[in-house]
């Protein structure tokens, strides 16, 4: 049996480890103490579907399907809550019109909302809004938690506090972490906003962006239901979800930083720019008193596609990074993605070259959100 060391045990290295298990002897080696805690813990946990580019979509597509089916190894503690989710325009209305006729044409429901917005919309001066009744809001932990289950469950290994110090490459892959020096077949690198650096230790040039994102928790408001359907006016780029009697906001601001670990504070400036976008987009919600939050890291590609597979250069090496703000709605076909390029298997479902590592990117550009504005 193939022996394969996956480095990053967030969604996309646990989901990568997860598919492998039943073919592979996999070993999970996570830096920090437990595994799933740095950016997989630090989203809003929502699905989405209705995205702009349509390699995403057919991530997010695939992703869903096997949400309404869960194996075994997640009916312990279900990783996702149907609230529906509602996607609304400000500008022009035809934005998403390719990404709700592929949902339909999968056999997704999306409907129009018309004259009766919900409570969170009242008063919003939209163009045009989607409702996509079967989105839900999804538990990172849960579905990390699931993965490991299954991993251990099929005789894998899971090794915490285990940061990759030194990586080797040639006929036998090593990684040298200060629990043990660990061989493989096969490399996977699923570090996340540490991408870059793990590929700079063989030399490799494959940047990421990371940006550095706010999200901010305000409590006891008399609009939020625990069945309320999140709400992202898309081309405005501010998003709420119902969250304990309040709400989680987000006004998707993008920083570039350095990785660092754990969840960063909150900066008052992107507060004010937070209650300023529901006052002028939102303005059901603009009595909210934001009481607590924290910022987060979205790590990106050049052309904010996923790099999903074997690398060009390198045999035996394979990447799993760069999942933007889509790691809970996109982990399950990304990690099956990587494991059937492992196993020789071209997936038919998506096309493999659009998210390829070797694929020619604008690294020195990172180019802006789709609707990302004021």
């Amino acid at each position: 049996m193939e022996r394969v060391v996956v480095v990053g045990a967030g969604l996309a290295g646990a989901s990568v480890a997860w598919h492998l298990s039943r073919t592979h002897a996999v070993t999970l080696l996570e830096a920090g103490e437990q595994p799933g805690a740095e950016a997989s813990a630090q989203n809003a946990g929502m699905q989405r579907r209705l995205a702009h580019d349509p390699v995403e979509r057919c991530l997010a597509i695939r992703s869903g399907r096997w949400l309404d089916d869960l194996p075994a190894d997640f009916r312990e503690a279900p990783p996702a809550r149907r609230v529906g989710g509602i996607i609304a325009l400000a500008g022009d209305p035809t934005a998403l019109d390719a990404g709700v006729a592929h949902l339909r044409d999968a056999g997704i429901a999306v409907h129009d909302v018309c004259d009766a917005p919900p409570p969170a919309l009242r008063g919003s001066a939209l163009t045009r809004a989607w409702h996509i009744p079967d989105e839900a809001l999804l538990d990172a932990h849960a579905l990390v938690t699931g993965f490991l289950r299954g991993l251990r469950a099929r005789g894998g290994t899971v090794l915490t506090r285990a940061p990759a110090q030194t990586l080797e490459l040639g006929p036998t892959p090593r990684v040298h972490t200060p629990r043990g020096c660990f061989e493989a077949d096969h490399l996977v690198l699923a570090g996340g906003a540490w991408s870059s650096r793990l590929a700079a230790q063989l030399g490799l040039h494959r940047p990421v962006t990371v940006l550095q994102r706010h999200l901010l928790a305000a409590h006891s408001h008399p609009v939020s239901a625990p069945d309320h359907p999140y709400c992202w006016i898309d081309d405005r780029e501010v998003y709420v979800r119902p969250e304990a009697g309040g709400w989680l906001v987000s006004p998707c601001d993008e920083t570039e930083v350095a990785p660092v670990a754990g969840a960063g504070p909150i900066d008052p400036v992107y507060r004010a720019w937070a209650l300023d976008k529901l006052e002028r987009h939102l303005p059901a919600l603009a009595d909210l008193h934001f009481t607590g939050g924290w910022t987060g890291l979205r790590t990106f590609a050049g052309d904010r596609r996923p790099v999903l597979g074997p690398d060009p250069e390198v045999p035996g090496l394979h990447w799993a990074t760069a999942l933007g703000g889509f790691g809970v709605t996109c982990a399950f076909a990304a990690g099956e993605l990587v494991a059937d390029r492992i196993r020789g298997t071209q997936p038919d479902w998506i096309d493999s070259p659009a998210v390829a590592p070797g694929r020619t990117l604008p690294f020195d550009r990172l180019p802006r959100a789709p609707g990302l504005a004021l």
